[in-house]
């Protein structure tokens, strides 16, 4: 009987959080602040709630489908990597089906919220975003090309172009600027976190590093991403408080970039990766923070 009750508490507690860990929600959160910060700078102030909150619902639940798809078929890659073998299918705790049907459920439900109520080319975008990542990317690219964060690192990129599209139904060049932003950060960001784990991947046959040069191409990346983000002020009327807080957080990122070549690869790879989340989602609030500062001297 004390067996039967601890299996239950154990799986009432846990059942939840495995298919959360399925859907990656620490990975989904600087989509949606990039996707926020889009908004924001579409209207150049506070965008209506309820179109900011539906489309940071469906597109999180897009997202999610993204990643519970991506676990689904990634599987037995998953059960080969020591940072992954814990995770809910390859440890068992969740059925392929299961997640299958899960990913399934919760895209579907996203799209609808995103083509029902907020706008047919959020919509378009965001089952673009899902079907690149878990085809082309997940199924294809990784497999085939060491350069498959270069091509796939377009997913990320088209999450401002959702949020800017909700609220305009068009693009423009600020949205394509900020696309830029998050595809170079992108590839410094899991450039860094695969040399930190090159013996992983390389266990389980993933090419996750250019051919040669990798550092070389982290600085090159990084470089290209600071530029980008400052040219973000003169083009998106963004105030000197963001060019400011932008020259620091990329000082910043360049130092950690040009570690990489000074310094033992290992100990420096995790530290840059650790600082590029902090740097993508500061960077994207502070353009947020601008414009609510402007919609105040506005009032």
């Amino acid at each position: 009987m004390k067996t039967r009750v601890a299996t239950l508490e154990r799986t009432s507690t846990t059942v939840l959080w495995d298919y959360l860990r399925l859907a990656k929600p620490r990975s989904i959160l600087p989509h949606l602040i990039t996707a926020t910060s889009a908004m924001f700078l579409a209207v150049k102030g506070i965008p209506p709630l309820h179109t900011l909150w539906l489309t940071l619902i469906g597109g999180g639940l897009v997202a999610a489908a993204s990643n519970t798809l991506n676990c689904y078929f990634d599987r037995e890659l998953d059960g080969r990597m020591a940072r992954t073998r814990s995770r809910p299918l390859p440890a068992g705790r969740i059925t392929p089906q299961q997640a299958l049907t899960f990913g399934i459920v919760i895209g579907s439900v996203g799209l609808l919220i995103l083509g029902q109520f907020v706008g047919l080319p959020a919509a378009i975008l965001a089952f673009i975003a899902l079907v690149y990542y878990v085809f082309a990317y997940t199924l294809f690219l990784k497999w085939r090309t060491p350069w498959n964060v270069l091509i796939g690192s377009g997913v990320g990129g088209l999450t401002p172009l959702i949020g800017w599209a909700a609220v305009t139904n068009r693009l423009a060049t600020t949205p394509l600027l900020l696309s830029a932003v998050v595809i170079l950060w992108t590839l410094p960001h899991f450039w860094s976190l695969a040399v930190f784990r090159r013996a992983d991947y390389e266990q389980a046959g993933i090419k996750a590093l250019p051919p040669k040069g990798v550092t070389a191409a982290i600085i090159t990346c990084s470089v290209l991403l600071v530029a980008v983000s400052l040219l973000l002020a003169p083009v998106a009327d963004l105030g000197f408080p963001y060019f400011g807080v932008a020259s620091v957080l990329g000082a910043g990122f360049l130092y950690q970039a040009l570690q990489m070549k000074q310094r033992e690869p290992l100990s420096t790879a995790w530290r840059f990766h650790a600082y590029s989340i902090f740097y993508i989602t500061f960077l994207f609030i502070a353009m947020i923070a601008n414009e609510v500062a402007v919609t105040g001297v506005k009032a």
